[in-house]
């Protein structure tokens, strides 16, 4: 038998760890626990930090909605990831010149320094990520990633 009870682990007769739901979820947390390792040494940030820091530079100022919208998280999360970030003194908040209701999130000069010193890291994290595959697997993947998220839309 072996050492490891969940290596014969089957689900309609299909092993666990063959399973693409499983492996995706495992390598989201390996990934992610990688991911905030690095934050943490080049710059304290913590993912959803560094998220909201990256749209920004990307996107230029721009409403807590449209981050939420793009980085498919909870709202609520988000609004004390910005309290937070706004406390820190990362980012300002500003009344919307368009709707008075909205807000617009801007980086601040702290912001933009630590942004610039986890960049580095997280580029060459990208990189690593990337060069560890062929270009024809990139592609392959891309493709079948793409494919994926049109049927988890459903």
């Amino acid at each position: 038998m072996s050492a490891d009870p969940v290596e014969n682990l089957t689900i309609n007769k299909t092993p666990l760890r063959q399973m693409l739901t499983y492996r995706f979820t495992r390598l989201n947390a390996k990934m992610n626990a990688q991911a905030g390792r690095v934050l943490k040494e080049n710059g304290g940030l913590s993912q959803t930090q560094w998220r909201v820091l990256v749209l920004i530079d990307y996107l230029g100022p721009t409403s807590p909605a449209h981050i939420a919208r793009e980085i498919l998280m909870d709202k609520g999360q988000l609004s004390r990831t910005i309290k937070t970030m706004s406390e820190k003194g990362l980012i300002k908040v500003d009344a919307s010149e368009a709707d008075n209701r909205a807000v617009v999130i801007s980086r601040t000069e702290l912001g933009r320094r630590v942004f610039e010193r986890a960049q580095p890291a997280m580029r060459q994290r990208q990189a690593d990520f990337a060069n560890s595959l062929t270009q024809q697997e990139r592609e392959i993947l891309n493709r079948a990633i793409d494919k994926l998220e049109q049927l988890a839309e459903r």
